[in-house]
């Protein structure tokens, strides 16, 4: 089978919308075929590139004639990935994503071991936060969105009911871990958890 063709098959077994990174197809044929068949492909409009060295199989809008890019994380992560970077959101979405604000960002804007960067998506724009490897040491997990929205939040708003909140919405495990990332947390942080389970305990 040539590269052509294996490229084409790969990418039609793929979910419509679905962001791939072009080292993904690297198995498939050498970097400069593979490169041009997503070149050609991209220029039939039966890929969309999102990104350098990230493409997406569209997937059309019912409502509009016009393809539906891929979530931003999605694309934030395969970018990360290629950069061998962890990455999680940022303060104001991971509590958004908790269901601890109804404020959801305007833009974009991801924290990464990576480099600062600005990343234009179709009309979009993504903005990766270089931050210190030790404050992310659970990015990309559960238990990091909550370190993320718990320090977002701060000391005032950070409520026995918020952590009741984190509670609900993890699983026991992660909430476990949550409770035991003294070195993620701020001290303020595990005092209120102490705050919280005093209360529940009386």
């Amino acid at each position: 089978m040539t590269t052509a063709k294996a490229v084409r098959r790969a990418i039609e077994a793929m979910p419509e919308g679905a962001a791939f990174p072009a080292k993904e197809l690297l198995p498939l044929g050498t970097r400069a075929a593979v490169d041009q068949v997503l070149y050609r492909l991209a220029k039939e409009g039966k890929i969309l590139r999102v990104a350098r060295g990230i493409y997406a199989r569209p997937k059309w809008s019912k409502y509009v004639n016009a393809p539906v890019m891929p979530e931003p994380y999605a694309i934030a992560e395969l970018i990360a990935k290629n950069k061998g970077a962890k990455i999680g959101p940022t303060g104001a979405e991971a509590a958004h994503r908790l269901g601890l604000s109804t404020q959801m960002p305007t833009q974009p804007v991801y924290a990464t071991t990576g480099r600062t960067a600005v990343v234009k998506v179709g009309d979009n724009t993504i903005r990766l936060r270089h931050v210190a490897p030790q404050k992310m040491q659970y990015a990309g997990t559960p238990v990091g969105t909550a370190i993320a929205a718990l320090q977002y939040l701060g000391k005032r708003q950070v409520t026995p009911r918020v952590i009741a909140t984190l509670e609900r919405t993890l699983t026991p495990e992660d909430f476990r871990m949550l409770r035991q990332a003294t070195t993620a947390l701020p001290g303020w942080a595990m005092d209120k958890f102490h705050e919280y389970e005093a209360r529940r305990g009386a």
